[in-house]
């Protein structure tokens, strides 16, 4: 999108999308500190996700990535609505796609030479970050507390959000400061902030970090409370994710590889079912060791992530299998997200329903069903994606269609045993088939891809690049349509 063009000026009837990067020393700590922020946003009805990473892959400035909206979203979009920079070099404006429209909020060079010109149409607010956190020795994270105050003011964050957050974040009093400096100190230049949506009394959201998602899964898998829990979720949902994990944290068991730098796994009391987190390809092969039947699943995202994990226990139970393994993705495991509390109920629900007879013949297999299909029955372009790319497909076809054209999205979640056939019969009803892989080695595809007879193309990132449903609006040729 367009920067500010949902919710510029604020409407609260809009769709409403932000995209906020903030980058440099002290982005990792605000990644770290930004449940209780989050959680002010969930409790006014929007949702969020959060990532952090860095520019040029492995190297270069911190950047933490926050993605806030009205309605669901399934990746962390692309452009850059506001820019907040917390270095204390000259950053390099082109890096970070701004656009006119944009908002930067950044301390410029105190020496007006060094002060670059700024791209045609920013709208740029000078803080002054060392001044305001100076005094109260807060180090690091107060600078990072005080640009991220001024940044919630002028977002719209009322005061009474301000003293909510304030006890649970290492720098309160550089946060307040940035805060204050903001609705003192700071015109707005355009008439935008946080639009407020109307909220009814349907369950809400709560933010999940990746190992409480798996931890979750495993809890729910083992749960036996019925519609105590149900109400309990929906009632207290905080208390009742502490209270789950907590039951994980006594039944699971954490391990690292030596053979896979990083990568933890999560194992029940039994063994059978796997969660790897920052899990992929190349983590298959440890999840087949010792096994006669088993099932590889790929989480799509933290959601899907505990969702598989119960759907894993499922298997086991019914005897599909002996051991499943859940690959989670590294650019997953870098993130939080908001989950909405209705379909953390309804994956307790399909965890207390009566379970199929499978000594039955022809009973389904839970999980051979998903594999999910979106956008036109009959599309010029179908898009197939595993993990962390389905994400950014889901959006892409949503993006896709508002033009006008005909793609569809195809989601596979299990890798081992593969389907073929659900591939095969999305390609007969497309005109071509684009495979998307979330990173540059092809991993997924070049896995599966023996013994498919359709024609295809592979879309993968540029390097040191998180690919985005605009560059595949872009790069497959759909924005010239």
């Amino acid at each position: 999108m367009s920067p500010f063009t949902a919710w510029l000026p604020a409407r609260p009837a809009q769709d409403f999308d932000l995209i906020v990067k903030i980058v440099g020393l002290g982005a990792s700590v605000l990644f770290k500190e930004w449940p209780p922020i989050a959680h002010v946003l969930l409790d006014r009805g929007y949702t969020v996700m959060a990532q952090h990473e860095r520019l040029n892959g492995d190297s270069g400035d911190v950047v933490l990535r926050i993605r806030i909206a009205m309605q669901p979203f399934y990746s962390m979009g692309h452009g850059c609505d506001v820019l907040v920079h917390l270095g204390d070099t000259v950053p390099e404006f082109r890096r970070f796609d701004l656009q006119p429209g944009s908002v930067l909020l950044w301390e410029p060079p105190a020496a007006p030479q060094l002060r670059p010109i700024l791209p045609e149409g920013i709208i740029a607010y000078p803080v002054p970050i060392t001044e305001l956190c100076a005094q109260y020795g807060e180090g690091l994270p107060g600078r990072a507390f005080a640009a991220f105050g001024a940044l919630l003011q002028l977002l719209g964050f009322p005061e009474e959000a301000l003293h909510h957050c304030s006890p649970f974040v290492s720098s309160p009093r550089s946060f307040a400061a940035g805060w204050h400096f903001a609705r003192r100190a700071l015109t707005k230049h355009d008439a935008y902030s946080l639009p407020f949506p109307t909220i009814d009394k349907e369950p809400g959201r709560i933010l999940l970090t990746p190992a409480q998602a798996i931890l979750l899964g495993f809890a729910v898998s083992s749960c036996d409370c019925g519609e105590a829990c149900h109400s309990e979720l929906v009632q207290s949902p905080r208390q009742w994710c502490t209270h789950h994990t907590g039951m994980a944290g006594a039944m699971v068991s954490v391990l690292e590889s030596d053979g896979h730098p990083g990568m933890q796994a999560y194992r029940g009391p039994q063994g059978k079912v796997l969660a790897l987190l920052r899990g992929d390809d190349s983590a298959i092969a440890a999840c087949l060791n010792g096994f006669t039947t088993p099932r590889i699943l790929v989480a799509a995202d933290i959601p899907d992530a505990l969702n598989l994990v119960s759907a894993g226990h499922h298997l086991i139970r019914s005897g599909l299998s002996d051991g499943v393994g859940i690959l989670i993705e590294d650019t997953i495991a870098r993130r939080h997200q908001s989950i909405d509390i209705q379909a953390l109920v309804d994956i307790l629900r399909r965890r207390t329903a009566v379970m199929p007879d499978m000594a039955l013949p022809g009973q389904p297999d839970a999980v051979a069903a998903m594999v999910e299909r979106n956008g036109d029955s009959e599309a010029d372009v179908g898009f197939v994606a595993w993990g962390a790319a389905q994400g950014v497909v889901r959006d892409a076809v949503a993006l896709c269609r508002s033009f006008g054209l005909r793609v569809a999205g195809l989601y596979p979640k299990r890798l081992v045993p593969f389907s073929h056939e659900a591939l095969e019969s999305f390609a007969k009803s497309v005109g071509r088939v684009v495979i998307v892989e979330a990173g540059q080695t092809r991993g997924y595809w070049d896995r599966l891809r023996s013994g498919f007879s359709f024609e295809h193309t592979v879309l993968t990132p540029q390097p040191g690049q998180s690919l985005t449903s605009m560059d595949i609006f872009l790069r497959e040729g759909l924005g010239t349509v």
